[in-house]
């Protein structure tokens, strides 16, 4: 999956239609160099990619605006289940991708899409745990194996333990997603809501 092809088709689908500049200027916002590792000069390269496999339009104008085509939507939303669904411990991009736009989904299907994820996440660490045994058991492999196993496991607990801790959130109320009372979060004069609503 393409954390860049996401991030583009969601920060177009939020402020569409949009041009280049101000796409590139809220991404750079969020940061997406240091964790997406986004560079700047591929945006642009990347929205004219979009627009020739029929994700996005360009909308004439001086300068060019670009918006989502119906495909586009598709496949922004198969991106985004994906990314929030599949662990991917290998590059945590995906998940960090989702999160930017998990609130243009249903609160259930985001509920549903955790779930999922949870269930993948305890086999992993499951998986990682009993190779930590195995090698510690059959000294078949170098013992530095050890650490690189146990690290993994660490990482995949200490996601599975945020994954809870998020659907916590997401049944107390928090975030407004699509289909709910002043969804969807967008900017309004320039600034996004606030992360966490106010709760009675």
């Amino acid at each position: 999956m393409s954390t860049t092809r996401l991030l583009l088709l969601g920060a177009v689908r939020v402020f569409q239609p949009v041009h280049g500049y101000l796409l590139r200027r809220e991404l750079l916002s969020w940061q997406v160099e240091d964790w997406a590792h986004v560079k700047p000069g591929s945006i642009y390269s990347g929205l004219r990619t979009l627009v020739s496999h029929g994700l996005l339009d360009e909308v004439p104008g001086d300068p060019v605006s670009y918006r989502l085509t119906p495909d586009g939507e598709v496949e922004f939303r198969r991106l985004l289940a994906a990314a929030l669904r599949e662990p991917d411990p290998g590059d945590a991009t995906r998940l960090l991708g989702g999160l930017c736009f998990m609130t243009a989904l249903p609160r259930a299907d985001v509920r549903e899409a955790l779930r999922a994820r949870t269930l993948l996440l305890e086999a992993m660490s499951s998986s990682a745990s009993a190779t930590v045994r195995s090698i510690e058991e059959t000294r078949l492999a170098p013992a530095p194996a050890v650490e690189l196993s146990a690290l993994i496991a660490h990482r995949l607990t200490a996601e599975l333990a945020w994954v809870e801790q998020l659907c916590g959130r997401l049944d107390a109320g928090h975030y407004r997603f699509a289909g709910e009372p002043g969804a969807p979060d967008v900017p309004v004069d320039g600034l996004w809501p606030p992360a966490l609503r106010e709760l009675p």
